[in-house]
């Protein structure tokens, strides 16, 4: 039954963190000058961090799950790039944002590390693109290359997806010369083993 009760405040854990983003997200679009709104936006990111700090520990301790262990890190991180890049650096969201998929990048290859074990394709080919695009993106947000986002969306994105795609491509002839690289996937996806803990939880019931 407790680890039943776990299950299920863990969902209620992450609505209230997509809540706390998005709270988070608008105050930053609407760049209030207040002290107030200030306030009230540094207590949405002091309160997905808790939120991300307990879904990480419920993950670890009870439910093991890929995906609860990765939005708990997720939730943390994100809360730790607000709260620096809103106190310490005054970065609009528009210019940090790709941190965030930096951080996505990294933090799904944690997480799926922790689950398996072991290098896996299931989540390495996402790791690699959320990571990619957060840094090919921060080039142009913060100005390190003067081109609108215009241009990048539309001439530059495709050539990073291009780009991506050619990566995977060398990775894949390389590990068919080095076999220890990677461990070939033996489910059919990397949420495979959470549809199976939750058929057997279900048929527990």
């Amino acid at each position: 039954m407790d680890t039943e009760k776990n299950i299920k405040s863990i969902y209620v854990l992450l609505v209230f963190g997509i809540l706390f983003a998005f709270g988070c997200a608008a105050i930053a679009l609407v760049q209030p000058v207040s002290t107030s709104a200030n306030i009230l936006n540094i207590i949405f990111i002091v309160a997905q961090a808790g939120i991300g700090l307990a879904t990480l520990l419920i993950a670890k301790k009870v439910t093991k799950k890929f995906f609860h262990f990765f939005m708990g890190l997720l939730y943390l991180s994100w809360s730790l790039i607000y709260l620096i890049t809103y106190i310490f650096f005054s970065f609009a969201l528009h210019e940090m944002w790709p941190l965030l998929g930096v951080s996505a990048g990294l933090l799904w290859f944690v997480a799926g590390k922790w689950k398996y074990k072991v290098l896996k394709f299931g989540y390495l080919i996402p790791s690699i693109t959320l990571f990619g695009m957060g840094c090919w993106y921060s080039f142009f947000s913060f100005g390190l290359i003067k081109l609108s986002f215009r241009t990048v969306a539309i001439t530059l994105g495709p050539l990073f997806m291009l780009l991506i795609a050619v990566f995977l491509i060398c990775f894949f002839f390389l590990q068919q010369k080095h076999k220890e690289l990677v461990f070939s996937d033996e489910e059919t996806g990397v949420f495979a083993d959470e549809e199976a803990s939750f058929k057997a939880d279900e048929d527990d019931e």
